[in-house]
């Protein structure tokens, strides 16, 4: 039978290789996460635009976009609608620039143009 030398490792030099190990996984991982549409939309715009974003019928009577129209969605470029979320417009959509990084703004309107695919 074959002996094996096992060597154990002192507490501190386990410790100092999991800080390594640690430290090059972090490494290689985006320092930022990808801004999450769906979620976001959910939580800023649901409750006016709708889950399913075609708006609902007290805001559709001011004029509330349907997303899922496909007119809608070819007569408005994806800046013009990150403008709108960052910029807000007229007196019932409110400006979220201050409360949205320009990475959520355009994972959300990711999502707006999701909507527009669904039909």
């Amino acid at each position: 039978m074959k002996r094996r030398l096992v060597r154990v490792m002192t507490p501190v030099a386990l410790i100092a290789l999991l800080v390594v190990l640690n430290n090059s996984t972090a490494a290689s991982k985006p320092s930022t996460t990808a801004a999450d549409g769906p979620a976001l939309f959910n939580a800023k715009c649901v409750i006016c635009h709708g889950k399913d974003g075609a708006g609902l019928p007290n805001w559709r009577a001011k004029g509330q976009p349907d997303f899922t129209n496909a007119d809608w969605q070819k007569s408005h470029t994806d800046s013009q609608i990150a403008d709108t979320i960052k910029n807000g417009r007229g007196k019932f959509m409110p400006a979220f620039k201050e409360k949205l990084s320009d990475d959520e703004i355009v994972a959300i309107v990711g999502r707006v143009r999701q909507l527009g695919k669904r039909k």
